[in-house]
């Protein structure tokens, strides 16, 4: 026998919901101000969130920015401050009335100390001290219009440096202390000179307002009824883009409902009058505004927010000038190895064609955009597949024309004017499955497809509107930040050899040029996609992190996933893992090498199933389970996936003995006890041990871990223990619908109780193997 034992140096991580876990003493990023900065600038920045104390390093994904900790400060809610200075006051009152008794005032001295290092972080502006009660009081008086929200209340005073040559677009920051990592946060990094707001510019007429330059980047916040005016100077003839970014910049507030930015931005000529105005773009809450200018002169700008609400994490970022902005393109995708020749529309464009040839290899979706004068347009995403395709062919709207489509394809189209329709038409046989999807709205397409299937055998026309796969704690899957599942989706059981007719239209029947659509007939098409949470984890040298993965089966496919790390850095080690047949989840580990020291990682995971005798193979992509109100969620996806270093050790290490065989036997049916060991460094006595997501068919009993006895007695008799040492066990066992031959892996974790939450310590993933039962 041998000792499987990893050092597991993790902050706790409590499980939050089934399928995802999360750390619970992580820092948390609400806001970042001002939210980028321009290549080869260097500015200081503030992040509003929670659990920044003792944060020892901030960066960005990709290379180019560096980020300095500047100070941490805590924002109190006033009525907490002034109970502050009133505790100071009174222990200090009582210290004296102790002292002059003759009484020790040790107490009194800790109760002071701590007072003070509270107050000694209190976020003040500039030149503002504690000596200067008035000014402190005026600076934290109560706003009746702004309500406190602790979820910000921790801020961190950041320089950040950007090079000249860092990469342009957008970036994740991320904030990681000694007890956890942050979640990311949406960082840019423009080509484009940037300015921040300076209050008071309430008035669109009122002297003062600060002037930008044409073209640049404007940053600010937007506060409870606060309206933000710029002035600009602008030519006859121009075309002006204003673009917005509001609440991409943070996609999901939590904590109240409506809670997020709405921007609403307006354009005022020199005498006041509103020639311009927007508060969306298409089905996207951020605007972008088109202004054709009437007359060269001095126009004003505002934003604010669409029923006047505001908080410090209501930030924006707006581009201005004549910038080249893509509306559409069209196709919306192509077939991977192909010349492709897409159609660009738009503002201050450069060309209205791209061409080239597509690679082999080709992911599901790439980004279109073009550059002009130095700045980059925005990305339209480009879908590339594997099946053939072609482009709809008018007229046909009706069955007696509908376009003849040889399966599998993929159609790209656009429903023309309001109220067209567009059908296809494909021969049938009895017993074929046959799989129908449209893919526009996860490609910025404005359509809102509707798909029916008529046919021979059919008792009625077959439809689907909106596809929301979801499971039953209202979790959404594979839509991103989308929250209205615009596309369709069927899969339909042939009842009959013979013609059978696809129709695709608008549900609210509206129609044009922007409408585009692929539209993809095929014969089933079993296939997988992954997400893996949390995006970013911590891990010490040597150390263990632990991952979910989520798959969404389509088509039927119902096989094993086996998960590989494709990226992993010399030295790491993943654990066997794979997704069985008959689940949608599992769990994996990652463990360090001893000599990793200060380097983040990010590893890319890969599925890999074996689908009508080839192997197909996708990436897990890293992703965080967050809220969009208070019951519906998504998996938000990540840049990359992270592990950041740190060097504090976990308060519970815990490991499994595993065989010399290397895997753990598990006849069918009956229970195996597995010896646990691993090193206890709190005052815990011990905690249970279970199996963390296990796949259907294992279940677990009796797990337990904690202090090692001592083979000799204290000298009182009583019992002694090793110092820092643990042990333990757990029983396992496999029921169907898990048979003989079945391999897998099983991630144990050590369960402490935390108040209300569970803090889970995970262990390596152990090898398990289904064998047959074994005589009495």
């Amino acid at each position: 026998m041998k000792t499987f034992r990893r050092r597991i140096v993790l902050a706790g991580i409590v499980g939050a919901f089934a399928g995802a876990a999360v750390a619970s003493n992580a820092p948390h990023i609400g806001f970042l101000y001002p939210a980028g900065g321009q290549q080869g600038s260097t500015f200081d920045a503030m992040i509003g969130g929670q659990r920044f104390e003792g944060a020892t390093n901030v960066f960005v994904t990709g290379e180019g920015v560096s980020v300095e900790i500047l100070r941490y400060t805590v924002k109190y809610d006033p009525k907490e401050l002034r109970q502050l200075f009133r505790n100071k006051e009174n222990t200090l009152a009582t210290r004296k009335e102790k002292a002059e008794k003759g009484e020790n005032v040790g107490s009194m001295d800790v109760r002071l100390a701590q007072i003070e290092r509270k107050l000694a972080v209190a976020e003040l502006p500039e030149g503002v001290d504690f000596s200067n009660l008035k000014k402190v009081f005026q600076v934290y008086k109560e706003d009746a219009k702004e309500q406190f929200n602790p979820q910000i209340s921790d801020r961190l005073r950041i320089r950040v440096r950007v090079a000249k040559n860092a990469a342009p677009g957008e970036r994740e920051l991320r904030v990681y202390t000694p007890k956890g990592l942050s979640n990311p946060f949406y960082f840019e990094v423009g080509t484009l000179p940037e300015s921040q707001e300076a209050e008071p510019n309430d008035d669109h007429m009122g002297p003062g307002l600060l002037e930008v330059s044409v073209p640049s980047v404007i940053n600010g916040q937007v506060r409870p009824g606060d309206i933000d005016h710029f002035r600009f100077k602008a030519g006859k003839g121009d075309s002006v883009v204003v673009d917005v970014s509001a609440r991409r910049i943070i996609p999901y507030l939590a904590d109240a409902v409506p809670g997020w930015f709405q921007a609403v931005v307006a354009i005022h000529d020199e005498d006041g009058n509103e020639v311009a105005y927007q508060d969306d773009y298409k089905f996207n809450p951020d605007p972008v505004l088109f202004f054709d200018v009437p007359a060269a002169g001095s126009y004003t700008l505002s934003i604010r927010d669409s029923i006047y609400r505001g908080r410090e994490d209501f930030i924006y970022r707006i581009a201005i000038g004549e910038l080249p902005f893509i509306t559409s393109i069209f196709p919306l995708g192509a077939q991977q190895g192909r010349e492709v020749d897409i159609a660009l529309s738009g503002r201050n464009l450069p060309t209205t064609r791209l061409t080239g040839t597509l690679p082999n290899n080709g992911r599901e979706d790439r980004h279109v955009s073009v550059k002009k004068e130095g700045y980059r347009s925005n990305q339209m995403p480009f879908a590339i597949g594997s099946l053939p395709e072609t482009l709809e062919a008018e007229p046909n709207d009706a069955a007696e024309n509908a376009q003849p489509a040889t399966l599998p394809l993929v159609v790209n189209g656009r429903i023309q004017q309001p109220g067209d329709r567009d059908v296809f038409s494909f021969q049938g046989k009895t017993g074929e499955s046959v799989s129908i999807e449209t893919i526009a709205r996860r490609l910025n397409s404005p359509i809102d497809t509707v798909i029916t299937l008529t046919g021979p055998g059919l008792e009625k026309p077959v439809r689907n509107d909106d596809n929301m796969p979801k499971d039953a704690s209202h979790l959404h899957l594979g839509a991103g930040l989308v929250t209205h599942h615009a596309d369709s989706y069927l899969l339909q059981d042939l009842p009959a050899t013979g013609t059978y007719f696809v129709e695709i239209d608008d549900t609210q029947s509206q129609g044009g040029h922007d409408y585009a659509y692929r539209l993809r007939i095929s014969q089933a098409n079993p296939d997988f996609k992954l997400w893996m949470e949390p995006s970013g984890i911590q891990i010490a040298p040597g150390g263990t992190a632990m991952f979910s993965v989520r798959a969404l089966r389509l088509d039927g496919f119902n096989g094993r996933i086996n998960l590989k790390a494709s990226t992993l850095p010399e030295g790491f080690e993943m654990s066997d893992a794979a997704i069985l047949p008959g689940s949608d989840t599992t769990r994996f580990t990652i463990t360090a090498p001893a000599e990793m020291v200060g380097k983040v990682v990010s590893p890319q995971i890969v599925g890999v199933a074996q689908i009508a005798g080839g192997g197909v193979s996708h990436p897990a992509i890293p992703v965080d389970d967050q809220m969009q109100a208070f019951l519906y969620r998504h998996l938000v996806p990540a840049a990359e996936l992270v592990l950041a270093p740190v060097a504090t050790p976990s308060p519970l290490e815990l490991g499994a003995t595993i065989p010399k065989s290397g895997v753990i036997e598990l006849p069918l049916g009956q229970e195996v006890r597995v010896l646990l060991d691993g090193q206890i460094r709190t005052a815990l006595n011990g905690a249970v041990v279970r199996v963390d997501a296990p796949p259907p068919g294992i279940s677990s009993d009796k797990g337990w871990v904690g202090r090692k006895k001592a083979k000799e007695k204290k000298a009182d008799g009583s019992q002694k223990f090793e110092k820092n040492l643990a042990s333990g066990s757990i029983m396992l066992k496999a029921d169907e619908p898990l048979k003989p031959g079945d391999r897998f892996s099983l991630v144990l974790v050590a369960v402490v109780k935390r108040g209300q939450e569970d803090v889970l310590y995970p262990a390596p993933a152990i090898p398990v193997k289904v064998v047959k039962p074994r005589g009495n």
